[in-house]
C-alpha cells in the first residue's frame, strides 16, 4: 500500500463525505468504490473506544483500505481548548488529544487533522507556534503526524499566516483543503506553491461560481493542473475526498467523482 515516503501520489475518501451516517456505516458506504486509502472522521467520544476501533480497523482491511489520518470532531472546539488565556485547559486539551492521536494509531493512521485558533484571535502568533508546537510533540512521540489545515473561519484560512507557520515550525506538515482555500477568496495554486513539499494530504473538492464544493469533475477546478503544481513542489501523499453531504445526490455521483479524480491522479503519480 502506498504511504507518505514513497513517491507517489494517491486517492482516498473521507467519511466525513457522509454524514451524519455512522462512522462505520460511512466506511461501508466507502468501501466498494474502491480507494487505496481513507480518511476517518471520529464523531463521538464513544469512538474513541478500543474495540470500536478495532471494528472500524477490520472493516477497513477487509476492503483493502488503509486509514491514513483521523479528523477530530472536537476541532471547533480548539480555539477554547488550546488557545485561550487559561493554561489549565491547554494542559487538559493536550491530553484530551492523546486519546485522538491513540485512537489514529489503533486504526492504523499516522495523521491528524488540526483546524487551530479562530481567525478573529487576538493570540500573539508566537504563542500559537509554542503551543502548536508543545502539541505536535506529544503527537510525535506517539507516531503521529499533527497536521494544521488550511480553514477559512480560523487563523489558517490567512496566506501570510501559512508563511510564518511554515517559517517558524519547518517540520511541521499540513493538510490543503481546496473547498476552504476557495471560501477564504485564495488561489488554491498559491498555497500549492506556498507549502508544496509540506503538504501531507489534500482534501479535494471541485467548485465553480456560487458554488464552492462540488464533487471532483462538476466544476471548473484544474485539478490535473493543480496536481501537477503539487507534484512540481515535492508533493507526494493522499488526495482525499472531502465533501459535505448536500454536496452530492447518491452514491454513483460521489463513485463518478472518485473515479474522475483517480483518472487525473494516475497521470501525476
Amino acid at each position: 500500500m502506498a504511504t507518505k515516503g514513497f513517491d507517489t501520489v494517491f486517492t482516498g475518501i473521507s467519511t466525513a463525505c457522509f454524514y451524519p451516517a455512522t462512522t462505520e456505516d460511512s466506511l461501508l458506504q466507502i468501501a466498494p468504490l474502491g480507494p487505496a486509502c481513507i480518511e476517518v472522521f471520529l464523531n463521538a467520544a464513544m469512538e474513541l473506544r478500543p474495540d470500536y476501533l478495532k471494528k472500524l480497523r477490520s472493516i477497513a482491511e477487509g476492503s483493502g483500505i488503509r486509514v491514513v489520518s483521523v479528523h477530530p470532531y472536537c476541532s471547533i472546539m480548539e480555539p477554547m481548548l488550546f488557545f485561550s488565556y487559561y493554561q489549565r485547559r491547554f494542559e487538559e486539551g493536550v491530553e484530551l488529544y492523546k486519546h485522538f492521536f491513540a485512537a489514529a494509531a489503533l486504526l492504523g493512521a499516522d495523521t491528524l487533522v488540526f483546524h487551530g485558533d479562530l481567525k478573529q484571535s487576538t493570540l500573539p502568533r508566537e504563542e500559537y507556534f509554542r503551543r502548536f508546537s508543545i502539541l505536535w510533540e506529544t503527537a510525535k512521540s506517539m507516531g503521529i503526524h499533527l497536521c494544521q489545515e488550511n480553514v477559512e473561519r480560523c487563523v489558517s484560512g490567512s496566506m501570510d499566516f501559512l508563511a510564518d507557520m511554515k517559517r517558524a515550525l519547518p517540520d511541521v506538515e499540513y493538510i490543503l483543503d481546496v473547498k476552504q482555500a476557495v471560501r477564504a477568496g485564495q488561489e488554491p495554486f498559491e498555497l500549492a506553491n506556498l507549502l508544496g513539499e509540506k503538504v501531507r494530504h489534500i482534501h479535494m473538492s471541485d467548485h465553480r461560481q456560487g458554488a464552492d464544493c462540488l464533487v471532483p469533475g462538476s466544476g471548473v477546478f484544474n485539478m490535473r493542473e493543480f496536481l501537477f503544481t503539487m507534484r512540481k513542489n515535492g508533493f507526494s501523499g493522499g488526495v482525499i475526498v472531502e465533501l459535505y453531504r448536500e454536496n452530492f445526490k447518491d452514491i454513483v455521483e460521489i463513485s463518478r467523482g472518485f473515479q474522475h479524480l483517480s483518472t487525473i491522479v494516475s497521470t501525476v503519480s
